[in-house]
């Protein structure tokens, strides 16, 4: 066997531990300290949040839109030829004012119908409440650097104040949902790599991809002449040692060892349920290996999860009118396969998707497509929702309206922090620990927006 340094060894471990989503903090100290002491507490119940984070800014205001003749003249008067005329639109019950979805969502529609499918109007991210008055007199605290797409991306994953913080509200709330299963390292998932919704100073998500769990660099076991590197390696994890850093670095990669075995043999074997998710739909595959997750949840001893997906493209400055409606469909396709998924494993209740999106999209064109806004509308999916109905309240799309500012851009009446907080107080966090994971919340009245049944 050839001799291995320990610089060698270290950067070897380092990527196997970061393949198989064990990285857990920043500063090393942290993270083994925290892989060699996990608090491990059993509880009932299975319960999961599902991230779906729509990258580059989803125009919300063109998947649903006015339908009432009026309301549909002022937005197409705003927004010119990207208007989302009557023709485009499937009508909608439960709003205060006629609105429809977009015909390309149209799989959306039964899952609304039924109640399993919830709009939330205008949201966006917000420190206190505030009005165009005191938005333009600059006489209320505002998140930093509005519009930017990394600042606003970061802000509506933190939610931790002004700018930018050091851990994700995901991240935070995770703190205490891992104490409610033994393999506290399946708390939270991504499917989309590093994140600021899942990450801390000590904690970092464990990452897969659609295809599966992350297999060591080098040492696969199905390959004959890799083994004699893998029984090198674990002999070198079994020498004793007398630092404590050093203890916990080989359990660490022990433990990653154990769970990408594991946990790849269990997914191995309810696979066949999952193999049927459209063609050319990078998301639906993304939430298959979630609701194949899912459908484990009990092999591994999970009761509660987070998850996070992305879906790219939306960043429409250009070629809107192509681009919008097919990445709609593709959307409202992947929501439904998954609620589909859901119900065959008899999870419905136990699983709540949601939307997030760095902003919404302005309502003035710039002839080929819309910039950078701020409000926007979203969407929670289970059968725990209290769904069929508009929450909220739908602004009035007109750029010279009462809630546009600064060049056509919705003002949000409703903040991503009440929306966070509805979706924590769901998945099992006290009020306290709402209050801790979302500090700005003691800024609203109305603290739960009450789309959770």
């Amino acid at each position: 066997m050839n001799t291995c340094s320990r610089r060698r060894f270290l950067k070897l471990g380092s990527q196997t531990i970061a393949g198989a989503g064990l990285a857990l903090g920043a500063n090393p100290f942290n993270t083994l300290a925290y892989g060699a002491d996990t608090a491990s507490v059993a509880g009932g119940g299975y319960r999961a949040l599902v991230c779906i984070y729509l990258e580059g800014g989803c125009d919300g205001f063109s998947l649903m839109a006015p339908t009432g003749s009026y309301e549909n003249r002022v937005f197409a008067e705003s927004r010119g030829q990207l208007a989302v005329g009557y023709d485009q639109l499937i009508s909608l019950a439960g709003g205060a004012a006629p609105i429809g979805i977009h015909k390309s969502a149209a799989a959306l529609q039964p899952l609304y119908d039924e109640g399993r499918l919830a709009m939330i109007a205008n949201v966006g991210t917000l420190i206190e409440p505030t009005s165009v008055e005191q938005y333009e007199n600059n006489a209320v605290d505002l998140p930093s650097q509005l519009f930017s797409h990394s600042d606003q991306s970061i802000q509506w994953q933190q939610l931790q104040g002004r700018g930018r913080g050091v851990d994700g509200w995901g991240a935070k709330a995770a703190d205490y949902l891992q104490s409610h299963q033994q393999k506290d390292y399946l708390t939270s998932i991504s499917l989309a790599g590093s994140n600021y919704w899942q990450t801390s100073a000590t904690k970092r998500p464990f990452t897969m991809t659609e295809e599966g769990v992350l297999n060591y660099n080098g040492m696969n076991r199905q390959e004959q002449w890799e083994q004699p590197r893998i029984e090198a390696f674990e002999r070198v994890l079994e020498i004793q040692r007398r630092h404590v850093i050093s203890r916990a670095y080989a359990d660490l990669q022990r433990r990653a060892l154990s769970v990408t075995a594991e946990l790849g043999q269990i997914l191995e074997g309810n696979a066949p349920m999952f193999d049927d998710v459209p063609e050319d739909n990078p998301l639906a595959a993304k939430l298959g290996m979630v609701a194949q997750l899912i459908g484990a949840q009990e092999t591994l001893g999970i009761n509660r999860q987070i998850f996070y997906v992305t879906m790219g493209g939306f960043d429409v400055h250009d070629n809107q009118s192509k681009d919008q409606p097919e990445l709609f469909a593709k959307l409202a396709n992947a929501m439904s396969y998954f609620q589909t998924k859901m119900d065959a494993l008899g999870q419905s209740e136990n699983v709540t998707a949601f939307t997030a999106s760095d902003f919404g999209r302005s309502l003035l064109s710039n002839g080929d497509g819309t910039d950078h806004g701020w409000g926007n509308h979203l969407m929670a999916m289970g059968g725990a929702v209290d769904g069929g109905k508009i929450i909220g309240t739908l602004p009035t799309l007109d750029i010279n309206g009462p809630d546009s500012v600064n060049r056509g851009r919705i003002l949000p009446t409703l903040s991503a922090t009440q929306y966070a907080a509805t979706l924590l107080n769901w998945i099992g966090l006290e009020q306290h620990q709402v209050e801790d994971v979302l500090p700005d919340l003691r800024n609203f009245t109305t603290q739960n927006l009450d789309f959770m049944s």
